[in-house]
């Protein structure tokens, strides 16, 4: 029962991760390149976008699975527990840096209703450092919390 979990929270953390890394190194340059118009409103169906069914399955898998495979006695008392245990808490920090950062964010952006080039600027402005910086992070966390379970699944 275990080695399948473990798998399957390597699955769902590695394409987060590879989402993640994609997003901040492509998509992110891409957008800095556009005026404030063409960047809120690509963003915004980015934001639309993202969000499909697949997505939220890797999502909830790297919310769930890696505590699942600490739970289910993949650990061994020693170093591989630890190193599970610190992937679980880089995962989990993901996801709420996802769901208590990001998203409220992004939330805001929808209900932006720019009228005049300021306006445009001024909702790019309160929006693309703050949300790039949280992306970031958890790219980072998302990142270290495959790495750990890789590590700890090998030991």
């Amino acid at each position: 029962m275990a080695r399948p979990v473990m798998l399957l929270a390597l699955v769902c953390t590695g394409l987060f991760a590879g989402f993640c890394f994609c997003y901040a190194f492509a998509v992110v340059r891409a957008l800095a390149r556009l005026d404030d118009r063409a960047y809120v409103v690509a963003m915004r169906h980015l934001n639309e976008a993202v969000p499909s069914p697949p997505f939220l399955v890797v999502l909830a898998g790297t919310a769930l699975l890696p505590w699942a495979v600490l739970a289910g006695g993949f650990g061994d008392g020693g170093s591989r527990t630890w190193l599970l245990g610190a992937a679980a808490l880089c995962a989990a920090g993901a996801i709420a840096v996802t769901l208590l950062g990001n998203v409220p964010m992004n939330a805001r952006l929808a209900a932006g209703n720019p009228v005049t080039e300021a306006d445009w600027h001024a909702l790019r402005q309160g929006f693309e450092a703050r949300w790039n910086a949280l992306h970031a992070a958890r790219t980072a966390l998302v990142a270290a919390a495959f790495g750990l379970l890789a590590a700890g699944g090998l030991k």
